[in-house]
Protein backbone atom coordinates (compact mmCIF):
# COMPACT_ATOMS: atom_id res chain seq x y z
CA UNK A 1 0.00 0.00 0.00
CA UNK A 2 1.32 3.41 -0.90
CA UNK A 3 2.46 5.81 1.82
CA UNK A 4 0.07 8.45 0.43
CA UNK A 5 -2.94 6.43 1.55
CA UNK A 6 -1.83 6.70 5.17
CA UNK A 7 -0.81 10.34 4.67
CA UNK A 8 -4.36 11.09 3.50
CA UNK A 9 -5.81 9.72 6.73
CA UNK A 10 -3.39 11.86 8.74
CA UNK A 11 -4.35 14.95 6.70
CA UNK A 12 -8.06 14.33 7.30
CA UNK A 13 -7.49 13.75 10.98
CA UNK A 14 -5.39 16.93 11.21
CA UNK A 15 -8.46 18.82 9.94
CA UNK A 16 -10.66 17.06 12.50
CA UNK A 17 -8.16 18.01 15.19
CA UNK A 18 -8.55 21.71 14.35
CA UNK A 19 -12.24 21.51 15.27
CA UNK A 20 -11.56 19.44 18.37
CA UNK A 21 -8.97 21.96 19.53
CA UNK A 22 -10.72 25.21 18.51
CA UNK A 23 -14.40 24.63 19.24
CA UNK A 24 -15.70 24.82 22.82
CA UNK A 25 -16.89 21.66 24.53
CA UNK A 26 -20.43 23.03 24.34
CA UNK A 27 -19.99 23.68 20.62
CA UNK A 28 -18.68 20.17 20.03
CA UNK A 29 -21.78 18.75 21.75
CA UNK A 30 -24.34 21.02 20.05
CA UNK A 31 -26.78 19.45 17.61
CA UNK A 32 -28.05 22.18 15.28
CA UNK A 33 -31.63 22.11 14.05
CA UNK A 34 -32.19 19.50 11.29
CA UNK A 35 -29.06 17.55 12.32
CA UNK A 36 -29.00 14.22 14.15
CA UNK A 37 -25.51 14.31 15.59
CA UNK A 38 -22.75 16.69 16.62
CA UNK A 39 -19.09 17.43 15.95
CA UNK A 40 -17.97 15.39 18.95
CA UNK A 41 -19.82 12.27 17.78
CA UNK A 42 -18.57 12.60 14.17
CA UNK A 43 -14.94 12.86 15.26
CA UNK A 44 -15.18 9.98 17.74
CA UNK A 45 -17.09 7.91 15.17
CA UNK A 46 -14.14 8.17 12.76
CA UNK A 47 -11.88 6.48 15.31
CA UNK A 48 -14.45 3.80 16.18
CA UNK A 49 -15.24 2.88 12.58
CA UNK A 50 -11.57 2.69 11.60
CA UNK A 51 -11.14 0.09 14.32
CA UNK A 52 -14.17 -1.88 13.13
CA UNK A 53 -13.34 -1.73 9.43
CA UNK A 54 -9.67 -2.55 9.76
CA UNK A 55 -9.18 -4.47 13.00
CA UNK A 56 -12.43 -6.30 13.70
CA UNK A 57 -12.95 -7.32 10.07
CA UNK A 58 -9.41 -8.72 10.13
CA UNK A 59 -9.96 -10.63 13.35
CA UNK A 60 -7.37 -8.48 15.13
CA UNK A 61 -7.92 -7.02 18.61
CA UNK A 62 -8.68 -3.31 18.18
CA UNK A 63 -6.10 -0.80 19.36
CA UNK A 64 -8.91 1.26 20.97
CA UNK A 65 -11.04 0.40 23.99
CA UNK A 66 -14.11 -1.71 23.12
CA UNK A 67 -16.43 0.53 25.16
CA UNK A 68 -15.35 3.53 23.09
CA UNK A 69 -15.99 1.60 19.87
CA UNK A 70 -19.44 0.49 21.03
CA UNK A 71 -20.34 4.06 22.06
CA UNK A 72 -19.46 5.61 18.69
CA UNK A 73 -19.95 2.85 16.12
CA UNK A 74 -22.40 3.04 13.21
CA UNK A 75 -25.98 3.21 14.43
CA UNK A 76 -25.20 5.14 17.63
CA UNK A 77 -26.10 8.74 18.40
CA UNK A 78 -24.86 11.44 20.76
CA UNK A 79 -25.95 10.90 24.34
CA UNK A 80 -26.28 14.60 25.17
CA UNK A 81 -23.23 14.93 27.36
CA UNK A 82 -20.75 17.76 26.96
CA UNK A 83 -17.21 16.37 26.74
CA UNK A 84 -14.82 17.22 29.53
CA UNK A 85 -11.38 18.67 28.89
CA UNK A 86 -9.96 15.23 29.71
CA UNK A 87 -12.24 13.51 27.17
CA UNK A 88 -11.26 16.03 24.51
CA UNK A 89 -7.58 15.34 25.17
CA UNK A 90 -8.21 11.59 25.08
CA UNK A 91 -9.98 11.85 21.72
CA UNK A 92 -7.20 14.06 20.41
CA UNK A 93 -4.66 11.42 21.41
CA UNK A 94 -6.75 8.63 19.84
CA UNK A 95 -7.03 10.48 16.54
CA UNK A 96 -3.25 10.64 16.33
CA UNK A 97 -2.32 7.28 17.85
CA UNK A 98 -4.85 5.14 15.97
CA UNK A 99 -3.74 6.53 12.60
CA UNK A 100 -0.09 5.79 13.42
CA UNK A 101 -0.96 2.37 14.83
CA UNK A 102 -2.92 1.38 11.72
CA UNK A 103 0.05 2.12 9.48
CA UNK A 104 2.48 0.33 11.79
CA UNK A 105 0.23 -2.71 12.07
CA UNK A 106 -0.30 -2.81 8.31
CA UNK A 107 3.45 -2.63 7.69
CA UNK A 108 3.98 -5.45 10.24
CA UNK A 109 1.47 -7.60 8.34
CA UNK A 110 -0.99 -8.13 11.19
CA UNK A 111 -4.05 -7.96 8.93
CA UNK A 112 -3.64 -11.39 7.31
CA UNK A 113 -7.24 -12.57 7.58
CA UNK A 114 -10.03 -10.30 6.37
CA UNK A 115 -13.74 -11.01 6.42
CA UNK A 116 -15.38 -9.53 3.30
CA UNK A 117 -17.98 -6.89 4.12
CA UNK A 118 -20.30 -4.69 2.09
CA UNK A 119 -20.60 -1.18 3.51
CA UNK A 120 -23.80 0.83 3.78
CA UNK A 121 -22.53 2.63 0.65
CA UNK A 122 -22.95 -0.68 -1.13
CA UNK A 123 -19.16 -0.84 -1.54
CA UNK A 124 -17.65 -4.29 -1.10
CA UNK A 125 -14.53 -4.62 1.02
CA UNK A 126 -12.58 -7.74 0.12
CA UNK A 127 -9.23 -7.10 1.78
CA UNK A 128 -7.52 -4.82 4.29
CA UNK A 129 -6.40 -2.47 1.49
CA UNK A 130 -10.04 -1.97 0.49
CA UNK A 131 -10.92 -1.25 4.13
CA UNK A 132 -8.13 1.31 4.55
CA UNK A 133 -9.06 3.06 1.31
CA UNK A 134 -12.76 3.09 2.15
CA UNK A 135 -12.00 4.34 5.66
CA UNK A 136 -10.33 7.40 4.14
CA UNK A 137 -13.50 8.17 2.15
CA UNK A 138 -15.62 7.56 5.25
CA UNK A 139 -13.55 9.92 7.40
CA UNK A 140 -13.60 12.60 4.70
CA UNK A 141 -17.39 12.36 4.62
CA UNK A 142 -17.53 12.88 8.39
CA UNK A 143 -15.10 15.79 8.13
CA UNK A 144 -17.65 17.34 5.77
CA UNK A 145 -20.29 16.74 8.42
CA UNK A 146 -18.13 18.45 11.04
CA UNK A 147 -17.63 21.44 8.74
CA UNK A 148 -21.40 21.69 8.17
CA UNK A 149 -22.16 21.30 11.87
CA UNK A 150 -19.68 24.05 12.71
CA UNK A 151 -21.24 26.34 10.10
CA UNK A 152 -24.78 25.81 11.43
CA UNK A 153 -23.85 25.91 15.13
CA UNK A 154 -25.25 28.86 17.08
Amino acid sequence: MREEVFALQVATRDKLLTYLENVSAEGLAQIPERFHNNMWWNIAHCVAQQQILCYRLSGVKPAVDEEFIETYKKGTYPDGHIPTAEEIQELRALLISSAKQLQADYERGVFENFTPYTTSYGYALGCIEDAINFNNAHEAMHLGGVIALNYFAK
